[in-house]
C-alpha cells in the first residue's frame, strides 16, 4: 500500500515543478523629460496661454502672443517592453505654478499625447507631449518664469 502513495507523491512533485518555472520578467518602464513646456512670450492681461499636446499656442482674453517666442509642448521619451499598455498620469489643477521671484502663475489644463494610456511600439521607445494651460492677471512682472511639474508612466 505504501508503493502507490510514494507513486502519487513523485507525480504531484513533478507537476508542482512545471509550475515553479521563473517567469519572463518585464523591462522596468522609465521617463525621461527631453524638452521643457514653454508658454513662449506674449503681452499680459486677463486670460490664458494654452500649449497644446501639438505644441499650438492659444489665447483667451485680452493677451497678445508674441511671434518671436513661439513656446512648445514638453517632450517625455518613454521606454519600456515592446506592445506594452502604460497608463499617464498628470498634474491635477490647483497644484502646479511657474515662479519670477515673487510672482506667481498657476499652471492647469494639463493634457498629454499620448491621452492617458499609451501602447509602446516594437522598438520600446515613444514620445509623450505634454501641453497646459498658463493662468495670467493684467500687471504680471515681465520676465522668465520657471517651475518644475511630474508626469508619471506605470504599466497597466
Amino acid at each position: 500500500m505504501s508503493l502507490p502513495q510514494r507513486n502519487h507523491l513523485r507525480l504531484l512533485l513533478a507537476l508542482a515543478s512545471c509550475t515553479c518555472l521563473p517567469l519572463l520578467q518585464a523591462a522596468n518602464i522609465a521617463i525621461v523629460n527631453s524638452q521643457a513646456l514653454s508658454f513662449g512670450k506674449f503681452v499680459a492681461a486677463n486670460g490664458s496661454v494654452t500649449v497644446n499636446p501639438g505644441g499650438t499656442r492659444s489665447v483667451s482674453g485680452a493677451i497678445v502672443l508674441l511671434q518671436t517666442g513661439p513656446g512648445q509642448a514638453a517632450q517625455f521619451v518613454v521606454t519600456g517592453d515592446a506592445d506594452a499598455v502604460y497608463s499617464v498620469s498628470l498634474p491635477i489643477d490647483g497644484t502646479v505654478s511657474i515662479t519670477n521671484g515673487g510672482s506667481t502663475v498657476a499652471v492647469n489644463g494639463f493634457a498629454s499625447n499620448p491621452v492617458s494610456t499609451g501602447v509602446l511600439p516594437v522598438s520600446g521607445t515613444q514620445i509623450l507631449n505634454v501641453g497646459a494651460r498658463l493662468d495670467v492677471t493684467a500687471g504680471l512682472t515681465p520676465g522668465a518664469y520657471s517651475g518644475t511639474f511630474s508626469v508619471v508612466v506605470d504599466y497597466n
